[in-house]
C-alpha cells in the first residue's frame, strides 16, 4: 500500500496501514510545543479512524533545546485526550534526543499511555508484534 501524505501545521506525515499497526512518519522543520500537540492529535484521529490499536512512529524533527517538563506535560496531555491510552505506541527519534524522550515516556507512563522508545524501526516494529500486551488487554473487567 502507498503511503498516504497528510499535511499539517508545521508538519507532514505519511500513514501506512500495516498488518496490526499503523506506520507514521512525522517530519517538518522544526519541533515545538505547537507542533508537536497538534501532530499526536492528529494521529489520535487517524487512529480512531482506521480502527487502529497500534502505532509506530518515526520522528524526523530538529532536536528542541529547550523543551522542559511542562512542554512534556502539554504534549503527553495531548495524547491522552487523542484517545492514546487505548493504542499501544513504539517511538523512534531519528534525531535521537534520548533524553527528553525517556523523559516523556516516564511522564506519559504516570497518564496511562503504553509507548515505548527505541533507537530503530525493526525493535519498534518488534516490541509492537511481539511485546508485552497492552495494559487494557489485562485489566480485569476491561
Amino acid at each position: 500500500m502507498t503511503p498516504q501524505r497528510l499535511e499539517g501545521p508545521g508538519f507532514t506525515m505519511e500513514l501506512e496501514e500495516r498488518a496490526g499497526f499503523l506506520r507514521a512518519v512525522v517530519r517538518g522543520a522544526e519541533d515545538t510545543a505547537a507542533v508537536s500537540t497538534a501532530y499526536w492529535k492528529r494521529l489520535g484521529a487517524e487512529c480512531q479512524q482506521r480502527g487502529a490499536t497500534a502505532i509506530l512512529v518515526l520522528e524526523d524533527l530538529p532536536p528542541w533545546p529547550d523543551a522542559g517538563p511542562e512542554v512534556f506535560e502539554a504534549v503527553t496531555d495531548a495524547m491522552v485526550s487523542a484517545g492514546f491510552c487505548d493504542i499501544r505506541c513504539a517511538f523512534v527519534d531519528l534525531n535521537e534526543e534520548v533524553e527528553a524522550n525517556e523523559y516523556g515516556m516516564i511522564v506519559g507512563a504516570d497518564k496511562g499511555l503504553t509507548i515505548m522508545m527505541f533507537s530503530n524501526e525493526s525493535y519498534a516494529e518488534r516490541w509492537l508484534r511481539f511485546g508485552s500486551p497492552h495494559p487494557a488487554a489485562i485489566r480485569p473487567n476491561a
